[in-house]
């Protein structure tokens, strides 16, 4: 066994590691190591230790002397420290004999003061309870003109407070004055129950003042007011309920009824009697019962509102919508418990709307809360829509009886939906809202009869020809378009007739409705119109046939009449309008419709007078009388209107190319170009004219192309801009050019440079 020489070792062998560190294992080294080697290791640490210490000793003993010297002056210290402790100790043992005694004697009698003061105080409320209700029994009793409820209020007021701040039960010497606190507060409250309600019924503010501040010292306003709200709502539904019961006798005792489980039918001749006496009720309830409650409850919100109570600045709306909600509950359930009843609302709507509105308004004019008394539409939506239904019914049925026979309808037929349209609109004019909707149902009724017309309408050959006299398919349009005319003029005069009750609106749905009998009434005219206008193309075309124009033969002195398609032309539209458009009642249409065929004959007459090659001075001559002898033509077609804007174009158009056919060339493009006696004329038209004294080589445009001039009218219908036409004209002009160039002419003709100054200064 290794021995131990030096302290460091120890600390470093597993044996004596054990006694230095109390949780190291001992268990494993003791047992490799003999009772007598742990001795023998033991007796060398202890050895070192020893030795370790006397160098130690040696070492630092001057520092061990000199911390003994002052732990002995620290134990001198401390104990005058202890003797100054008890010294201490001892002072504040008499110091607190002298404290604590005196609180314990104050602290008690403070505790008698506070009981002493609570019994004051108790027994002044006691004798203050005492004096009220003195003076109270003095206020309920001892009043020549009875209780004087408003000061005996304040003195239970007063009294109340009493006992609600200090608890008094089971104080037997006011037992007997808070029974009578309790009878008296229910005399009051009685009393001026009693008061409110006669207030009310006279519409007397003291009373009712007097009982609202009664309430008020009391606290129970607001049941008060929640108690005479239930009661006018009481009452309103009985007499509701009474107003509509068809149970009651025929006598006009609503006490009576018939016997338990017996329904009382109305006898034959008894229902007018029975309607009668219903629309009086419901008269009597919302004229009298309604009306006289609402302006109590207004009255009573104003002096509450005065009082500066506060919550109820809403009762008069509150107490109304409550009002509308009981209308509807009672209107509902005896609708639903009797047809009669229901038949009545809902057949007689109006009237019923008549009676609410009449509250309404009655209610506003003597009311200061106006927009409170509004209809609520919720209460008379079941019977309107009810109503309304029917309304459209009647509208309607004699549109589809006219038209389920074979022929056309008639104007006692007409006149029947007339009278029904007159008396749904006249009945509706009790609201303007009934009024609105009524007139869509008659906006509706007038576009079924346009569909069942367009439906009769006929169509083909037969109803566009314009040679013969008109046939029957055209006859039976007329007819149709003549009842068209016929049911809206009289619609416009029940209109006009309404115009004061029925509102704008309500007129201008059935006026835009009735513009459906104008289109239907242009869509019957539009086939013929379109005839009347392939007609009058086809007789204008004609005048290139006439040999008068460029016949160089006929000397300028010789009488010039009217030319044989002017006559021919000025005849067919004359028969026309007589034969074919002359029937239409609707001639206001018939005008507007014919304004665009006036416009494009004025038009088709241009074209083709500018396009009439040669023309010889005779020629100009015959044409401007014939310019003269257009507007006699069309005459007929512009006759009942104003022309339109496109129509007086076309006029100004015709009296400015008259004034420029006697001027040379020279002087129609100078004038032109310079804009004198233009008056907005197109250049392509000026430009065509010109080709009528042109030379043969210089073609003219339609012949460039290789077209004949009826195909020319038809392109320039299909390219109406002057910026197309001048391009399509100019190719005649330059295929001279190119031909005088290829055979080497000296010049070009005269008439050239004018035109090429028309194509070149007309950019657009």
């Amino acid at each position: 066994m290794n021995e131990i020489t030096n302290w460091e070792e120890i600390e470093t062998d597993d044996f004596l590691k054990q006694f230095l560190d109390g949780k190291s294992k001992k268990a494993d080294v003791n047992q490799v190591l003999s009772v007598a080697k742990q001795i023998n290791k033991l007796g060398q640490a202890i050895e070192i230790l020893n030795s370790e210490l006397q160098k130690q000793v040696l070492a630092n003993h001057e520092d061990l002397l000199s911390q003994a010297t002052w732990v002995e002056k620290l134990e001198g210290v401390l104990s005058i420290m202890q003797s100054h402790v008890q010294s201490l100790l001892s002072a504040v043992e008499r110091l607190r004999g002298k404290i604590v005694d005196p609180f314990n004697r104050i602290e008690t009698q403070t505790v008698v003061l506070a009981r002493l003061h609570e019994t004051s105080d108790l027994l002044r409320r006691v004798a203050r309870m005492q004096h009220l209700s003195k003076r109270l029994y003095s206020q309920m009793t001892n009043n020549v003109q009875g209780p004087d409820i408003i000061k005996a209020a304040n003195s239970l007021h007063e009294l109340e407070q009493l006992m609600m701040d200090t608890d008094l039960n089971g104080l037997d010497v006011i037992a007997d004055d808070q029974q009578a606190v309790k009878a008296h507060r229910m005399t009051v409250q009685r009393l001026a129950t009693h008061t409110l309600t006669q207030g009310l019924q006279t519409m007397d503010r003291g009373k009712i003042s007097t009982a609202v501040q009664v309430f008020e010292n009391l606290g129970i306003v607001n049941g008060a007011i929640d108690n005479i709200m239930d009661s006018a709502l009481s009452e309103i539904e009985k007499i509701a309920t009474e107003s509509l019961d068809v149970t009651l006798a025929s006598n006009h005792d609503f006490g009576k009824r018939g016997a338990p489980g017996r329904a009382a039918i109305p006898s034959p001749g008894s229902s007018g009697n029975l309607r009668t006496r219903i629309w009086d009720n419901l008269e009597r309830l919302f004229q009298d019962t309604l009306y006289t409650h609402c302006l109590q409850i207004e009255l009573l919100q104003r002096i509450l509102l005065e009082h500066h109570i506060k919550g109820l600045d809403e009762l008069s709306q509150k107490f109304w919508d409550r009002v509308n909600c009981l209308l509807s509950k009672v209107l509902i359930e005896r609708a639903q418990g009797s047809s009669f009843v229901k038949q009545a609302l809902e057949g007689e709507y109006p009237k019923f709307l008549r009676i609410f509105l009449d509250l309404s308004k009655r209610l506003k004019e003597r009311s200061r809360s106006i927009g409170i008394y509004h209809i609520d539409r919720n209460v008379l939506l079941p019977f309107e829509n009810a109503y309304l239904s029917r309304s459209v019914s009647r509208l309607l049925d004699p549109v589809h009886t006219m038209f389920s026979g074979e022929g056309l309808p008639t104007q006692d037929e007409i006149d029947s939906l007339i009278r029904t349209v007159t008396n749904e609109l006249s009945v509706s004019l009790v609201d303007d809202g009934l009024s609105i909707v009524v007139a869509r149902n008659v906006g509706k009724a007038i576009r079924l009869f346009c569909l069942k017309c367009e439906q009769g309408l006929l169509v083909g050959g037969e109803a566009s020809q314009v040679i013969d006299s008109p046939t029957a398919v055209q006859q039976t349009n007329v007819l149709l378009a003549n009842l068209l005319y016929y049911l809206s003029s009289q619609i416009n005069r029940v209109i006009a007739n309404l115009s004061t009750g029925l509102p704008s609106e309500g007129s201008t749905v059935i006026t835009v409705a009735l513009k459906e009998t104008d289109k239907l009434t242009k869509n019957i005219l539009s086939p013929l119109l379109a005839s009347i206008s392939d007609a009058i193309e086809s007789i204008i075309l004609t005048m290139h046939d006439d040999s008068e124009f460029r016949d160089p033969s006929s000397p300028l002195g010789k009488e010039i009449n009217c030319s044989l398609y002017m006559r021919e032309l000025q005849g067919f539209i004359l028969r026309s309008v007589n034969t074919f458009l002359a029937p239409y009642k609707n001639q206001a249409v018939v005008a507007e419709c014919c304004k665009t065929v006036a416009s494009r004959c004025i038009e088709l007459f241009l074209r083709h007078a500018c396009l009439l090659r040669p023309l010889t001075d005779f020629g100009k001559a015959k044409l401007i009388a014939d310019f003269n002898q257009i507007e006699v033509a069309v005459a007929p077609l512009c006759r009942g209107g104003q022309l339109g804007s496109s129509e007086q174009q076309q006029y100004r158009t015709l009296r400015a190319l008259k004034a420029l056919i006697p001027f040379n060339p020279d002087e129609i493009v100078h004038k032109v170009l310079e804009g004198d006696g233009d008056c907005g004329i197109p250049r392509s038209l000026v430009l065509s004219h010109l080709f009528s004294t042109a030379p043969p080589e210089l073609v003219s445009p339609h012949q460039n192309a290789n077209w004949s001039v009826g195909r020319l009218s038809q392109w320039m219908d299909n390219h109406p801009k002057e910026r197309d036409r001048i391009s399509f004209f100019s190719g005649a002009l330059e295929r001279y050019q190119l031909t005088v160039r290829q055979q080497n002419l000296p010049t070009f003709h005269p008439l050239f440079p004018l035109m090429k100054k028309l194509t070149n200064s007309n950019g657009h």
